[in-house]
């Protein structure tokens, strides 16, 4: 999940003010004194120019022991991926090559390091981070939080170990570890309960679904071919005709979700929110799910109920990470013109069609419009406050709506679940 660059191990060395100004003063007395014939000049010029040499040469040696001694730099994350408006925790830990020799070169040099972490605005909101440090003399431990606030993968990293001699005159920045690019799942909206009636009444009207007895919900007529272990001899008796045991998935209806974003970065990000939210909710419904439009990858494949819940909820939310706004409405119309086709073929095999709109072309219209005769097409057009926009979105809302769908319009000052229980509850609006 996390991608790794390879470990920057170059490492920059400057001279402090104090250095700067013990060497330059070191080479003025020495030349004064050489001018001056003034042995003495010259040994305090010398001796100056000398002792910021040695720094330099403690500084080398802290160095190199450094990266003998810690060679081993370990960053987790939790959780992993992070979310929009969740918290997130970071530990980095490097320790000591050995625990039994030098302890006592090492515990010098650990207490004179200074540890810190570079990690993009995204993942911290833009927040200087409030990082803890623990030092011994096996290992050094930074800790700090992460608050997300944008979706995609961010650059986390690397930990970086500023080493000075013993006299402050260097410092040398070191990095002990690689950058990572942690990804981040789009804020999610509980839309459990209105999703799970939508999706409840729409597997009450599968075609050629038959109306089950009670206690024999799962049982299906019996076809030629099938495993006679799977025949239910009670039911069979009872009814008259043979049985058998249905797949407990069978008649469950799956959904696609379409996703249409804005060229403005900041509408497309509530766009892939929604779309996600609804998604997740009719995954968690118990229903399999595809989410398509804009550049999502099409050779995926849905996602499957019948995968461990917490896998195809990961699936699915990765399939966003990598999403981004459009650069003109003409291309993100062209994506969901692609969708569209898509989902009309899904549509004919009995998916629920979902889709996030924004104001609909007349292309994109006409490839829809006959998935409201299906009974099972609905749509979350987004508008905002400029006037032309609100106007193109109603615009699209009543052609989807003579069209059969159910559809009404959200804005973002509106919250999310508000605005789909209510297109769920209220039917076309």
């Amino acid at each position: 999940m996390i991608r790794r660059r390879s470990r920057d191990s170059d490492t920059s060395a400057e001279l402090t003010s104090r250095g700067i100004g013990v060497g330059a003063s070191g080479l003025v007395i020495t030349l004064l004194g050489v001018g001056l014939a003034s042995p003495i000049l010259v040994w305090v010029g010398v001796s100056m120019v000398s002792s910021l040499a040695v720094a330099l040469a403690w500084l080398a040696l802290s160095v190199r022991m450094f990266r003998r001694r810690f060679p081993h730099a370990r960053r987790s994350v939790v959780p992993i991926p992070l979310s929009v408006g969740g918290n997130g925790s970071v530990v980095i830990s490097i320790k000591t090559a050995t625990q039994r020799r030098g302890l006592r070169l090492s515990n010098a040099l650990a207490s004179s390091l200074d540890v810190r972490e570079q990690a993009a605005a995204e993942l911290t909101g833009g927040r200087s981070t409030k990082a803890t440090v623990w030092r011994s003399p096996q290992e050094l431990r930074l800790e700090y939080r992460l608050n997300p606030t944008h979706r995609g993968r961010w650059p986390l990293g690397p930990a970086r170990v500023s080493i000075a001699d013993v006299l402050g005159m260097a410092t040398a920045d070191v990095a002990a570890d690689v950058v990572e690019h942690v990804p981040v799942w789009p804020r999610i909206t509980d839309l459990s309960a209105a999703t799970g009636a939508l999706m409840g009444n729409s597997e009450r009207v599968i075609l050629g679904a038959r109306t089950p007895f009670p206690d024999d919900s799962s049982l299906r007529d019996y076809r030629d071919g099938d495993d006679l272990r799977r025949v239910h001899w009670k039911s069979t008796a009872r009814r008259g005709a043979m049985v058998v045991r249905a797949d407990e998935r069978a008649g469950v209806r799956p959904a696609t979700v379409i996703v249409d974003l804005s060229p403005h970065p900041i509408a497309a990000e509530w766009s892939i929110a929604a779309a996600a939210s609804i998604a997740v909710s009719i995954l968690e419904s118990g229903h399999p799910v595809q989410l398509i439009g804009a550049t999502i990858d099409l050779a995926q494949d849905p996602t499957d109920s019948d995968q461990r819940r917490d896998m195809a909820r990961a699936a699915l939310l990765n399939r966003t990470l990598d999403l981004e706004a459009p650069m003109s409405r003409e291309a993100g119309q062209r994506h969901t013109q692609t969708a569209a086709d898509i989902a009309t073929h899904e549509g004919a095999l009995g998916d629920v069609v979902i889709g996030v709109f924004e104001p609909l072309g007349d292309d994109v219209l006409s490839t829809l419009v006959p998935l409201g005769d299906t009974g099972r097409a609905w749509a979350l057009v987004r508008t905002d406050a400029n006037p032309r926009h609100r106007e193109t979105a109603d615009a699209t809302v009543r052609a989807l709506l003579r069209a059969g769908w159910h559809a009404t319009t959200a804005t973002a000052d509106v919250p999310l679940a508000d605005a789909w229980s209510g297109l769920v509850s209220g039917g076309p609006r």
